[in-house]
């Protein structure tokens, strides 16, 4: 082969490795911006979601108060003593808890609307009486 032959064929060989493929570094950098984009769309989900449940058991604890109304009105004012109640007497299907799988509290007579009903969830932390808690609309 003479030298010229060689110079070029050496030539093909490494545009061909050049042309074979990414880097290690390459795909490492592509896969950290993947891993930043999803960090970033996976905090404005878990937003959302947050506000979802607080939706959900905002919807859960104004239903269950109508019920409640609607018990007492068709009762002769007598208060449910609890959930189970309700449900006996077929004003709820069945048993509910609020998005963060707790029991949806009723007090009657309540101790923030003492001439009906409190109807509220606990909210995410668990813990009554705090800024996170879900009361029912007519409280």
């Amino acid at each position: 082969m003479s030298e010229p032959q060689v110079i070029q064929e050496q030539s093909v060989a490494r545009k061909r490795r050049k042309d074979a493929g990414m880097t290690m570094l390459e795909i490492m950098i592509v896969l950290a911006l993947i891993g930043l984009v999803m960090s970033a769309v996976g905090v404005g989900v878990f937003a959302q979601f947050k506000k979802g449940q607080r939706k959900v058991a905002q919807a859960q604890v104004n239903d269950i108060a109508a019920k409640i109304v609607q018990f007492m009105a068709d009762n002769s004012s007598e208060c449910p003593k609890s959930m189970d109640d309700l449900v006996a007497q077929k004003y709820l299907p069945k048993k509910q808890k609020d998005p963060w799988n707790r029991e949806i509290i009723i007090r009657c007579p309540g101790t923030v609307n003492t001439d009906g009903v409190d109807v509220m969830s606990v909210g995410p932390d668990g813990q009554e009486n705090t800024a996170d808690d879900v009361k029912a609309a007519e409280q």
